[in-house]
């Protein structure tokens, strides 16, 4: 009797498993296989929408492109400090503040490029996040940006 339930449960699970898998593979929408970690995810503009890195030279060749912001992640008096050129500095922390104006002044086909300043800072990232999640589709961060900004000599404030 055991031996019977056992072979049907076998059974019930194989099928399951062969179901699961017809469905899937017939998903427009499948989930992306694993990424490889020694691989940069840089993306470059134009690829699909979301938030993500961007290469320095990348983000140095939208710097003059009409419809690009530059957003300084890091807090005011670091800002006052030294910037981006034409750079606005936006913090995720204060966002009550600024995000409805944000939202009603900038257009979401804006390409927005944030950045903060060391290679582990959190605060671009988090903020290319909320501004994603807030309708901006071409959005995206550069790691250590303001150093590798400085470094490269492009134009500061």
């Amino acid at each position: 009797m055991l031996l019977t339930i056992m072979k049907e449960a076998v059974i019930i699970v194989l099928t399951a498993i062969v179901v699961a898998t017809a469905v899937y593979m017939l998903r427009p929408d499948k989930i992306a296989g694993p990424m490889d970690p020694t691989t940069p995810s840089q993306t470059q503009p134009g690829e699909a929408p979301g938030f993500r890195d961007i290469s320095i030279d990348a983000a140095r060749s939208l710097f003059d492109a009409p419809n690009t912001l530059f957003v300084d992640a890091r807090p005011a008096i670091d800002f006052a400090a030294g910037h981006v050129h034409g750079a606005r500095n936006l913090i995720v922390a204060d966002q009550e503040q600024w995000l409805p104006a944000f939202l009603a002044s900038t257009d979401p086909a804006t390409v927005i490029i944030t950045y903060c300043d060391g290679e582990n800072c959190h605060l671009a990232p988090e903020l290319a996040e909320l501004l994603y999640f807030n309708g901006y589709d071409n959005v995206y961060y550069l790691k250590n940006g303001w150093t590798r900004w400085r470094e490269r000599g492009f134009p500061v404030e």
